[in-house]
């Protein structure tokens, strides 16, 4: 049981490191040189590191889901589930719970709108979205550890390859 908790733990802090370089990156130095080219009027060192969030972005997803699918226990899975799907759906609920029509009250009490408002706006400055992408990484990759934990405890635990063994017959003799 020990081994199965750390590999849980090395999991959930690969997808937190994860997110915390891609929105280091992305809300951080991409953001910061999109306004330096701003104040420069040189776009192109800007956009030059665009691709490179992108494909951090990417990494980051490949080692959420390789990371979660290695640990395979049924608590990672949810965890991954839960904070995959408050962060892909934040805006939705930003925009649903956190501001009200019109910028009128919100429809949620205030400390959840408060809170709803600064995680949005933290996370929205980011220019390519890093964030959200390693989301929706978390929560399908949540989705399919709990679907095969599910799966395996149906089918009476984790299986393992069957072996066949072949009887031992004596040949029969020749018949002239």
């Amino acid at each position: 049981m020990n081994d199965r908790f750390g590999r849980a733990f090395l999991a959930a802090l690969v997808a937190l490191l994860a997110l915390l370089i891609a929105n280091w990156f992305d809300a951080g130095v991409l953001r910061d040189a999109q306004l330096r080219a701003g104040h420069t009027y040189d776009f192109g060192s800007a956009y030059d590191l665009t691709p490179v969030a992108h494909m951090l972005a990417a990494a980051g997803a490949v080692a959420i889901a390789v990371a979660g699918w290695w640990s395979r226990t049924l608590l990672l899975g949810v965890c991954y589930a839960i904070v995959g799907g408050v962060l892909v759906f934040l805006p939705a609920l930003f925009w649903a719970f956190g501001l009200g029509p019109n910028g009128a009250q919100p429809t949620a009490p205030q400390p959840i709108a408060d809170l709803l408002n600064h995680w949005y706006t933290t996370l929205a400055m980011g220019v390519v979205g890093a964030v959200y992408t390693l989301g929706g990484a978390m929560f399908l990759t949540g989705l399919a550890v709990i679907w095969s934990g599910l799966r395996d405890r149906r089918r009476g635990g984790v299986t393992q390859p069957a072996t066949t063994q072949v009887p031992q017959t004596e040949p029969e003799p020749l018949q002239p």
